[in-house]
């Protein structure tokens, strides 16, 4: 698909223009090339480097936005008054089933996987930090979890206990196992989980 080029002096290039026509790039299964990028949008390289600091960062970005959008949907679609443990869950192994599955991601994570990898699941990039902290709102809305169990230490192992399972064609080289990392996500709130007494057990 051909992108129509977007003189400088028309209008000035915004961040947003920037972003808008990466993320297109990256959806069409184009390789993002900064200076291609830059020469397509009339502006310096150096520009794109302010704005978006290096390739990699702007990767990240462009994967949160589509893991956003589709967390988003998700939630949407989902019926409202589940157990939020319950529906965290359920939101979670649709989300990997979906990005797993994404024709964009599934290219990216074929052409450079060790790269792939550095992106979706670096402490440093976009995509694990906003990772927590969408799963740290999950685990903040759920009844019962011990008062010693902090929500940001509980959210990052959910996090890493979830890549294992997510990307481990590219860690391990075994399949990718969605419906593995939620059992295993189930088991970890669990134990995080202030434990009922039941009737039986008081006698």
């Amino acid at each position: 698909m051909s992108h129509p080029r977007v003189p400088a002096a028309e209008r000035r290039v915004t961040r947003g223009d920037a972003f808008e026509t990466a993320l297109q790039w990256f959806l069409d299964g184009r390789r993002l090339d900064m200076r291609a990028l830059a020469g397509h949008l009339d502006v310096a390289r150096s520009t794109l480097y302010r704005w978006f600091i290096s390739r990699e960062a702007l990767l990240g970005d462009i994967a949160w936005r589509i893991m956003g959008d589709t967390i988003a949907r998700i939630e949407a679609s989902e019926p409202a008054g589940a157990d939020p443990r319950t529906h965290f869950l359920r939101v979670y192994g649709r989300l990997t089933e979906t990005v797993r599955d994404y024709p964009p991601l599934v290219t990216f994570v074929a052409d450079d996987p060790d790269y792939a990898l550095r992106v979706l699941t670096s402490g440093y990039g976009t995509v694990q930090g906003h990772l927590i902290e969408w799963v740290g709102g999950q685990v903040d809305a759920m009844p019962g979890i011990r008062s010693d169990v902090a929500t940001d230490d509980l959210a990052y192992a959910i996090v890493r206990l979830g890549e294992s399972f997510i990307w481990s064609d590219m860690i391990t080289g075994s399949a990718p196992r969605a419906d593995v990392a939620v059992a295993m996500i189930g088991l970890l709130l669990a134990g995080a989980s202030e434990k009922v007494t039941t009737t039986e057990e008081k006698s």
